[in-house]
């Protein structure tokens, strides 16, 4: 019986009121003050009202804890109190436990720092669904607490015990809604998920379907006017119903819908699961036989060289040869139809490029012989990397020429004249380093392994960078006196503002020599080319006052207290090879590469740690886990079979590990997640070897700071 239960039990023991009675009182009550409290708290005022004795509610105390703003806001925090604006409502989410039937609401807050999925649970929720509080309304929230999410993205929950509030008094900085509205004509793919207003056209029918696991899958769609086109909204299975809540005529508002590009590059909304929609008008219009998706002008398509494309470039006409390419990859769409992708490379006599190819263009670039030919229609788009990449479409040709004057070899590029949008280049150079290889912890908990190398050509210097497979390209060119390599098809990566890198690809190959072109004699061979020596990391001792909140991708060491975890399982099955998730299946543990295994437990575990001038959220994988925690993959397996939950592991672990200094070594990295256009960046230390200081150790560094305070 939940507590609400035993105090309406109570109250009508006591009384001649039935349960109803007291549940529409308990509801009245709740209308009836200025500030939202839950029904346990409106039970207790209604008892005494009626003189009832309950004594005090068993209320656990938090502490207060007033946020300045979203942007200082981390995990596992308490009692939070804040103020700011709901920019963005979704999808309230109905749902069942232990028999009672609950709701919860999520919405997206800004307060001009920053934004923070939110999530209001029961009462909190039903304010969103009666429309007390609503899109743009600024709220104070009391008593909030914050956690990770299931995608790991910090968010603020508040539920039962919490208080929310109509702020009318706040309102500096915070922003409006309605200036996120995006216009249906300008819809771009890098936009993911937006809100936006337009007017119902059309409501098409259901189309039910198979997919390839066997599974049957429904979609509809929606046809949507904006200022000057027309754009398809698509509904995918439990959400296919939704278009018929609609008419021709009426006006909505699209809050968190996602943006695609369909076969042919133009987008198109989808509705997810967060996906609200709401009517806010409606105009009456004339019939409309069909409905045509059109975009606001037709697109030129403009004949280029490949060094000449640009990111702002629709649609181009190239003149190429072949390069490397790699197997076809199929695929499953959300519509049951199945399709393949394949990626190539070309050139021309001034650069190489990526060309992606989708479906039937596959077998129309396979039948192309060696030999220069022409690719009409190509859409310019840029990959996750921020790189210039070519895309097939419907009407896509490949046409073989007889001649042209681009040369078998694709052309080498000065280092220094390297333009990071390319995506590839091909250089060469006199090699003046060979890294050892070593492995690395990934965020995942994987291994992997990387090797580098720097060469020179006379303009510049570049670092070579190897990772998994890739490796043994550079290894090879230790077996022979190799003082020359040409790099084909190497891809550019961003390494800080000022500096760029190569990054083998699959496709990427090296062309190694022990002579030297006569033009590079003139540049030194350093003794490391000769013998090559191990360079591990060089991990900076450091106080974390003195990180960088941009700082990416350097390695430090730190000497700190682990003074929280946070809140999840802290372990996963994993393949004993490879190290990745294995998924449990009626034949046993499934790992995708190495198929049934026994798997073994691993550590995952996110907490902060303290150095006492600052903190960061680090994350612990497998050995690291283990060294801070002083348990082994067995000590969790046999807490597990003695059907401990894995909150009990988790408590267990904690106990263990909260208070305990360490010294840390690891690579910091930011996490990047695009709200509304903006960039939100969270640093993150991913621990690669932990350390137990001795108390010698401890003991100078508290020296160490005590000197600090010393006043001569």
């Amino acid at each position: 019986m939940s507590n609400l239960e035993e105090l309406i039990q109570k109250i009508s023991q006591k009384t001649d009121l039935s349960r109803g009675e007291i549940k529409r009182k308990i509801e009245e009550k709740q209308e009836e003050l200025g500030f939202f409290v839950n029904e346990i708290a409106a039970a207790h005022i209604i008892a005494k009202d009626l003189g009832v004795p309950l004594g005090r509610p068993e209320l656990r105390k938090r502490p207060k804890l007033t946020i300045e703003s979203l942007k200082k806001m981390e995990p596992g925090l308490s009692g939070v109190g804040l103020s700011a604006r709901i920019l963005r409502v979704y999808e309230p989410i109905e749902f069942e436990k232990e028999g009672t039937k609950s709701i919860l609401a999520p919405i997206l807050l800004h307060d001009g720092t920053d934004t923070i999925r939110t999530i209001l649970w029961g009462a909190m929720a039903r304010r969103i669904t009666e429309k007390h509080i609503e899109r743009g309304s600024i709220i104070k929230i009391k008593q909030g607490y914050t956690k990770l999410g299931r995608n790991q993205e910090l968010e603020l929950h508040l539920g039962d015990r919490g208080i929310l509030e109509i702020d009318t008094e706040t309102d500096s900085g915070f922003p409006n809604p309605d200036d996120e509205i995006i216009d249906l004509d300008s819809l771009d793919e890098e936009m993911v998920e937006i809100d936006t207003k337009a007017t119902v056209l059309r409501v098409g029918n259901i189309v039910t379907f198979n997919r390839s696991d066997g599974t049957t899958g429904r979609v509809s769609n929606l046809f949507l006017k904006g200022k000057r086109v027309t754009r398809r909204m698509v509904f995918w299975d439990s959400r296919a119903e939704v278009p018929f809540n609609f008419t021709r005529g009426d006006e909505i508002l699209l809050q968190g819908a996602n943006v695609r590009l369909d076969r042919d590059g133009k987008p198109e909304l989808h509705a997810t699961r967060a996906t609200y929609i709401t009517k806010i008008g409606h105009q009456t219009l004339p019939d409309l036989d069909e409905v045509k998706v059109t975009e606001p002008e037709d697109q030129e398509i403009v004949e280029k060289k490949l060094a000449e494309i640009e990111s702002t470039d629709g649609l181009v006409s190239v003149i190429a040869r072949k390069g490397p390419q790699s197997e076809p990859i199929s695929f499953t769409r959300n519509d049951g139809t199945t399709g393949q992708v394949k990626r190539a490379t070309i050139f021309d006599e001034t650069s190489e490029t990526t060309l992606v190819l989708w479906d039937e263009a596959i077998d129309l670039f396979n039948n192309l012989k060696d030999g220069p030919f022409q690719i009409t229609k190509l859409r310019v788009k840029m990959s996750r990397y921020k790189t210039i990449e070519t895309h097939s479409m419907t009407g896509t040709e490949f046409i073989p020429l007889e001649s042209s004057e681009i040369p078998e070899d694709p052309p080498i590029q000065n280092i220094s004249e390297i333009n990071p949008q390319q995506g590839l280049t091909c250089v060469q150079g006199v090699i003046q380093r060979i890294n050892e290889e070593r492995e690395f912890n990934r965020s995942d908990g994987t291994t992997g392994r990387v090797i580098s190398m720097a060469i020179q050509d006379t303009t510049g210097s570049i670092r070579i960078v190897a990772w998994d497979d890739n490796v043994e390209k550079v290894n090879s060119l230790k077996e022979k006196e190799t003082k020359f390599v040409k790099v084909f098809f190497g891809g550019i990566r961003q390494r800080d503002e000022d500096t760029l890198e190569i990054h083998l690809t699959p496709q990427s190959h090296l062309r190694p020599s022990s002579r030297i072109p006569v033009a590079l004699r003139n540049i030194e061979i350093t003794k490391e080319t000769q013998e090559p020596s191990q360079v591990l990391p060089d991990y900076k001792k450091i106080q974390l006052s003195e990180l960088g909140e941009d700082e990416d991708g350097v390695v430090i060491e730190i000497l700190g207290k682990v003074v929280r975890l946070f809140q999840q399982t802290p372990y996963y099955q994993a393949c004993p090879e490879c190290r990745k998730k294995v998924t449990e299946t009626d034949q046993g543990w499934l790992c995708q590469e190495h198929h049934i295994v026994e798997p073994q437990i691993r550590f995952r575990l996110t907490g902060t740690v303290d150095d006492g001038t600052g903190t960061v959220t680090t994350v612990f994988f497998g050995l690291s886990g283990e060294i801070l925690t002083g348990m082994r993959g067995s000590d969790i397996q046999a807490l597990i079979d003695s059907d401990m939950t894995d909150d009990q592991i988790f408590k267990a672990i904690q106990e263990e590990a909260e208070g305990r200094t360490i010294l840390i070594q690891g690579r910091v990295q930011l996490r990047t997640q695009e709200v509304q256009g903006e960039t939100i960046q969270r640093q993150e230390l991913f621990a690669n070897r932990v350390r137990l200081p001795s108390p010698k150790i401890i003991a100078d560094e508290l020296v160490h700071e005590l000197q600090e305070y010393v006043v001569e």
